[in-house]
């Protein structure tokens, strides 16, 4: 009986150890508004996040970039390409692509699709949605895709 409380206290504490490393590779806002307990939930309850004006997440809010919605899709897709992303299809018309990232933990791939709205001649907003093909919980992982593409193309947007 002892092997067995032992043996699972040690599957409890590495679960615990590999749950804080992959939020931590994820680079995920854990102690932001609405709470560390909230975000818990849903990095552990989730295989998908996306933007959303409603969102509970702040961070998931779509932002407006000063930027034509040609710019910014062109801006968009250049992240992509840079960020290592594979792009599978771009449709111009629609101002849609689809992307596959990989995850840096265990390689995972999630699919992306990112779309770009004209907001005004002058300013556009993204909206992407990242879902794991594997599993219940992404411990943060589709986030942490939304926000690594949305830091960098606020930064590339600043430029022009």
């Amino acid at each position: 009986m002892k092997i067995v409380v032992n043996l699972l206290i040690i599957l409890l504490i590495l679960g615990v150890g590999f749950s804080s490393g992959a939020m931590l590779l994820n680079n995920v806002p854990i102690l932001d508004p609405p709470g560390w307990t909230t975000r818990l939930i849903i990095y552990l309850s989730k295989n998908s996040a996306e933007t959303d004006p409603y969102s509970a997440l702040p961070e998931l809010r779509p932002d407006v970039y000063p930027v034509s919605v040609e710019q910014l899709f062109d801006i968009v897709r250049e992240t992509a390409i840079e960020l290592d992303w594979h792009v599978t299809s771009i449709d111009h018309a629609q101002m849609t692509m689809h992307v596959i990232v990989t995850t840096s933990l265990l390689g995972f791939k999630d699919d992306m699709t990112i779309r770009v709205i004209a907001k005004a001649s002058d300013k556009s907003s993204l909206y992407a949605s990242s879902t794991s093909r594997i599993g219940r919980a992404d411990y943060g992982a589709n986030l942490g895709h939304i926000l690594q593409l949305k830091r960098a193309v606020q930064a590339k947007s600043r430029r022009l």
